[in-house]
């Protein structure tokens, strides 16, 4: 699925090492045949079109990874208010992020910062280990059955799943490894916050 980045030899040791070997394996690669909900994305206004469906759909929790939440866009007034109301209805919503690279967050979504630390005890942002930065893919999860994989991060092709757990599976589960492996980011000493 994404072991194509991984011949540089990186991922063969110290943290990570064991999760680099199993995503070679064929359990990380979703079903041959496509899924009825899954639809193919050519384009960044289609990939953030997506994206949106899928913040509309979350009811329960939005799991992230990418590398600077830069195609996200989420800085976006219209998104940033998604993002707040999904976490203002229920008390029991989380957002979890894993990212390769918190820079850009922190010194240019000041508005998304903000979002982060008023509602810091319901969004945890992480970042991954360095031997797992070289990996290019990022997907957009919602409450299991909802998703966006973008196939590589510098590219706009993408896929969305809409209803459709068994498809998403191995991506949430992927997710999950990625979040173990990663440790606490982003600094709220800025200033206004």
């Amino acid at each position: 699925m994404v072991a194509d980045g991984m011949a540089n030899g990186m991922g063969n040791s110290g943290k990570g090492g064991d999760y680099n070997r199993r995503l070679k394996s064929s359990r990380y690669c979703p079903c041959s045949t496509m899924s009825s909900a899954y639809t193919l994305l050519t384009s960044e206004a289609e990939y953030r079109q997506a994206c949106d469906r899928v913040l509309g759909r979350a009811e329960r929790e939005i799991l992230i990874f990418d590398r600077d939440l830069g195609a996200l866009r989420l800085e976006d007034k219209a998104r940033l208010e998604k993002l707040a109301g999904f976490l203002q209805a229920d008390a029991l919503r989380k957002i979890r992020v894993v990212l390769h690279d918190p820079g850009p967050v922190e010194r240019n979504a000041p508005r998304l910062m903000q979002l982060i630390a008023r509602f810091s005890h319901l969004i945890e942002v992480r970042q991954s280990p360095d031997n797992l930065r070289h990996l290019a893919d990022t997907h957009l999860l919602a409450d299991q059955v909802h998703g966006v994989r973008r196939f590589h991060v510098d590219q706009p092709r993408s896929a969305l799943i809409l209803d459709d757990q068994a498809y998403l599976d191995p991506w949430r589960q992927r997710f999950e490894e990625l979040w173990e492996l990663s440790h606490s980011c982003l600094r709220f000493n800025i200033t206004g916050l």
